[in-house]
Order: C-alpha cells, then structure tokens, then sequence
C-alpha cells in the first residue's frame, strides 16, 4: 500500500479528503503510527474558519493515538505494537526555554507542531518523533487516549493555578477546555459554577451535576456575587477566548485569572490600575509542560467522568460533516448552535 486517505486543509472553509503517500521513515528517531483514532480540536475549526494560520495542504488534526508500526534504527523507547498518545507540539529540547523548563515556549513549536505546520492524525498514518510518543495502559482505550494531549493543556493550567479546596471557581465556557477545567474544580474546590450560550453544552454541564448561566440571558457578574456570598470567584478561568473583560469582573480582589482558551481575533479592554489595585493575577500558559505522564495516570485511574464529554465516533469520511455539529458552517463560514461536545474520529 503506497497510499492512505487524509482530511487535509487546503485554504480557509476547505477541507478535503484525499490519497495521500504513505509517510516513510527519513530520520533515525521517526516512529511511524497508524492511527486508531483522532478528535476534532475547537482549535480545528478556528483553522478553518481563518482565525489560526496553518499552512495550505497540511494533514490537520492532533489529538490522536495509535499503534506503532515502524520506527528508526534509533528509536528504543517505543515498539511495534505499543499504543501510544501522541503530544503534537514538538520541541528541540536545546533552546533557551526548554532548557529553563519553560518547553510550551520553545522557539520551534511554531513551525514543527503536528496537524498545524505537519501533517498530523487526520490520516489513517502519521509519522512522530519518537520523544512525542507515550505509551497507554490497557485502562485507556482509543477514544480517551486522543484526549490525552487536551487533558495535559488542562494539567498544566491546575498546576499554574493552585486550586485549594476553599476556592469559588467559574468557568467561562463549557467547551471541551472548560468541561476539564469543570471536572478537577468539583474535585477540589469548594464551589464552582459555568458559563455556557449553546443549549446542548448547558444540558451536559447541568448533567455533570454543575451550576450554570447563560450570559446572554443572566447577568453573571451578579450572579457570581450571590453564589459566593458577595465574594465572587477566588479563581477565573476563560476558556473561550474573548472573555477575559467578563472575567475580571467577575474575580475577587486579590484573585486569579486564566485566559485560556485562544481566538487571535480577539482584543480585550484591561484597566492596568484597576489590576493593581486589586491584586488580581493575571495567569498566562500555554500548552502542556511536562504533562502527558501525570495526564495518563488521570486517565488510567478513572479520576475524572469523561463518559458526557463524548458525543459522537464517526469514520474519517463524516469527518467532512462534523464540524457543524462544532457549530461551523463550512461552505458560508456562518456559525450555528453547537450540538456536540467532542466528536472523534475512528479509523
């Protein structure tokens, strides 16, 4: 077999599927995986919509697992055979960043990151370093194994944030992020609520047994205020990407907020002295740091309830459709009500 089919990104609204060449093996580190399965990122749909640049022809997707089938004459840490979660943000390990332990800013990520600047899983195989590869335990089968990288992102976000269990938490956004962010929050802290627009995400966050608020209908400044006794939340977290303004309004003084979800087309309004006179901590990361073994252990000891946070498996080919289940339209760019949370593919 010299070819394999592949949802590749050709220009913004444009994703086709196509026979692509099979990858060869060309450095002594390569690891050769065939995907098992891939999920469809909200940072997928930001591609095409435009709003994150990827270069034109590039296999998308990266969140995936698979299994090994080849690898270089170097590779002595993985085996044809094993399962492995796939981290697709590729770092040199020797520039200055890396080498403080500060890898989400390596200076090559941004041109090496698999299903952005390289091909990545939405393809029945892709090639990976073998650093980028971490083999599951039987306890995680193929649908969790893609969310292993999403969970590492999260991972290093509850380690930024310090969440102690006296903590008022609100989450900005019931997307997949903020689903995660949602699940350690009822872990640990002492009360946590949600916000959510879309019908469908609201009626899984009330599943998960969580408080939540339309902020198109309710006014979520007050009602933060009520639900922490006039306190508002120790911790904010803003997994969309334009809700940071409605965050600090919503942080106590001397608390924390984490921007974290992404949208480049976004631009925020920040008062600096009404920063420091409340002492709020403004928290920016970036990616996974380290965190895909921790994200595995979560997995694998069952420490969080993923089983609403999966809508749908589908095969490659529906994977055309999907993405107005994510709430894009592709031929118009339009936006419509979400009607899933996360959807993977199933090769």
């Amino acid at each position: 077999m010299n070819t394999m089919r592949a949802l590749v990104y050709k220009d913004v609204g444009k994703l086709v599927l196509e026979q692509r060449p099979m990858p060869q093996i060309s450095h002594s580190d390569d690891v050769i995986i065939k995907v098992r399965a891939v999920g469809i990122c909200g940072s997928d749909v930001k591609i095409l919509e435009g709003k994150h640049h990827v270069k034109p022809d590039t296999v998308l997707g990266h969140e995936f697992c698979g299994e090994v089938v080849e690898v270089g004459n170097e590779v002595h840490h993985v085996h044809v055979g094993d399962r492995v979660a796939v981290d697709n943000n590729i770092r040199c390990g020797f520039c200055s960043f890396c080498r403080m332990g500060l890898t989400s800013q390596c200076v090559d990520i941004k041109t090496s990151a698999l299903g952005v600047m390289r091909d990545g899983g939405y393809a029945e195989y892709c090639i990976v370093p073998e650093k980028q590869c971490f083999v599951l335990p039987a306890e995680i089968d193929d649908i969790l194994g893609t969310q292993v990288e999403t969970l590492a992102t999260v991972v290093n976000g509850m380690n930024t944030l310090l969440m102690l269990p006296y903590d008022y938490v609100m989450v900005i956004g019931f997307g997949p992020i903020g689903y995660l962010f949602a699940q350690f929050a009822k872990n640990i802290a002492a009360k946590v609520a949600v916000t959510e627009i879309d019908p469908y995400r609201i009626s899984i966050a009330k599943q998960c047994g969580l408080t939540v608020w339309n902020p198109n209908e309710e006014d979520v400044v007050k009602n933060i205020s009520d639900f922490t006794y006039g306190r508002k939340a120790d911790i904010v977290i803003e997994a969309t990407g334009n809700g940071l303004e409605q965050a600090l309004k919503c942080v106590t003084p001397g608390g924390k907020v984490l921007p974290f979800g992404m949208d480049s087309s976004i631009t925020a309004t920040v008062i600096p002295n009404e920063i420091t006179r409340w002492a709020t901590k403004i928290l920016g990361l970036y990616l996974g740091q380290n965190t895909m073994v921790p994200s595995i252990r979560i997995f694998q000891e069952n420490r969080l309830n993923m089983t609403p946070f999966f809508t749908k498996v589908i095969t490659l080919e529906e994977g055309l459709n999907a993405f107005e289940d994510l709430g894009l339209h592709l031929a118009d760019l339009s936006h419509q009500p979400k009607s899933a949370m996360k959807i993977v593919m199933k090769l």
